[in-house]
This record gives C-alpha cells, sequence and structure tokens, in this order.
C-alpha cells in the first residue's frame, strides 16, 4: 500500500471515532497502548432529529478527544445536557419545554476505508457505532397556571429513562484537509437509531412514548478544528513512512 493511501487509512482510523456524539460498546477491539499512539481532538456539534415530530435538538458543542495507533482507535464524546420545545407530533404546537440527557455512553468504535469523491480528493469513508441511554431531566408544560414556575411533568430523582440503544452512522471526509499544514475538518457523521420506550416517568411517561419513542430518528455529528496532540501530526507521516 502506497503512503497516500496508508495516511488515509490511519486518519480515518482517528475520525472514525467522531462518528458520535454520540455510538458500540459491543464491538470488541485491543486495548490501545498510551505510549504508542497519537492524540487528536475535535469540536463537535451534534443534532438529533426526532423522527415522530421532525423536532431537532441541538446539543451544545463539546470536544471528541481521540487516540489511535493508525489500526486502534479509542476515543470519548460526551454531549452536554439540552433543551427544546416538546410539540405535539408533527403540528407546530409546542406543550411544553424539555430538557434531555445522554447518559453512559460507551466508546466510539468505528471502521474506515479509503475512498475518492467525484472530484477526485482523497476521502475517508467512515462507519460508527456507539451505546447510550436516554434521560428525560425535566418537561415544563407551556401555558399552565401551576402556581410555580419550576413545575416538572417527570420525576426530578433521573428515573425517566431509556433502556440501551445504539446509533449508527457513516460519513465521508476530506483527507488532504486533515494532514495539511494546519489541519482542518468540516465533516458530518450521520445515521439513525432507536428511541427505546421511557420507563419511570411517572404519569408522563405514556405521553413521552407517545410522541418520543420510536424509530429512524436521526443524528448529525458535525467535527471541525482539528487539534492534534504536541507533534502528532509528524509522528503520523513518520510512522507511516516506515
Amino acid at each position: 500500500m502506497n503512503l497516500a493511501k496508508r495516511l488515509t487509512t490511519a486518519v480515518a482510523s482517528v475520525l472514525s471515532v467522531a462518528a458520535l456524539a454520540s455510538v458500540s460498546a459491543t464491538q470488541a477491539h485491543a486495548a490501545l497502548d498510551p505510549t504508542n499512539s497519537i492524540g487528536i481532538d475535535f469540536d463537535a456539534d451534534t443534532t438529533t432529529i426526532i423522527s415522530k415530530t421532525q423536532q431537532p435538538v441541538n446539543f451544545p458543542r463539546t470536544t471528541l478527544a481521540a487516540r489511535t495507533d493508525t489500526q486502534i482507535l479509542e476515543g470519548t464524546l460526551k454531549l452536554p445536557q439540552a433543551a427544546a420545545n416538546l410539540n405535539l407530533g408533527p403540528l407546530p404546537l409546542t406543550l411544553a419545554n424539555f430538557k434531555i440527557s445522554i447518559i453512559n455512553p460507551s466508546q466510539v468504535t468505528g471502521t474506515t476505508t479509503p475512498g475518492t469523491s467525484a472530484d477526485g480528493r482523497q476521502t475517508l469513508e467512515l462507519k460508527a457505532s456507539q451505546t447510550f441511554q436516554i434521560r428525560i431531566d425535566s418537561v415544563q408544560p407551556l401555558n399552565i397556571d401551576s402556581g410555580s414556575v419550576d413545575l416538572n411533568l417527570v420525576p426530578s430523582n433521573g428515573s425517566c429513562v431509556t433502556p440501551p440503544t445504539t446509533a449508527t452512522l457513516a460519513g465521508s471526509i476530506d483527507a488532504a484537509k486533515l494532514l495539511a499544514e494546519v489541519p482542518a475538518a468540516d465533516a458530518h457523521i450521520r445515521g439513525t437509531y432507536t428511541i427505546p420506550p421511557f420507563a419511570n416517568c411517572g404519569l408522563f411517561t405514556g405521553v413521552l412514548n407517545a410522541i418520543i419513542s420510536g424509530p429512524n430518528n436521526t443524528l448529525d455529528v458535525h467535527v471541525t478544528n482539528p487539534r492534534y496532540s504536541t507533534d502528532a501530526a509528524t509522528a503520523l507521516r513518520a510512522r507511516l513512512a516506515r
């Protein structure tokens, strides 16, 4: 394999971690030797769209931290709590504001293959997955005079949680930009996942499951601003040139 293809494969291993926020812990892989691997961080902006309502939920920007030895990869992506409106089905009728958390996220793992774009650029074709649970932290109804601005329709003890679910994502990344003198990335890794039924949400459990739980929810992880650990880019090139 020539150096260009080896570089593409190696960088793809790093970036496959970026496929998510949130995505499988069941996918076994050998432990990564931290003394013989390279670190790289990305900014990660993650959006999910609830299938039943076509409602976007935007998670605050976070950092994706990844390491690779060009064969094995490890990484963490922990999404901050997000807030959004809770709509009634596809109708533009907002019932409440709610806060949602992604909890117990597994390590992100994935596979990569070198590719070529339609205009001849070297690309990284990625597939990745992560397993996690979804927790509803609060649901505060709108336009209801409850006598308290802190009215919460779900228990405040963090019990309103789904069973584990897995998101599987794929995307294409420009390899040359990542390995440039000033590294760059502007890639979307997208896929779908199922929101399992919520449990232990009090009287509101049935409503949540009726308007949120179900298949074909989309997940989009937008990765930008790659930052290698000290001299990591040089080390990566040197390793692959051997």
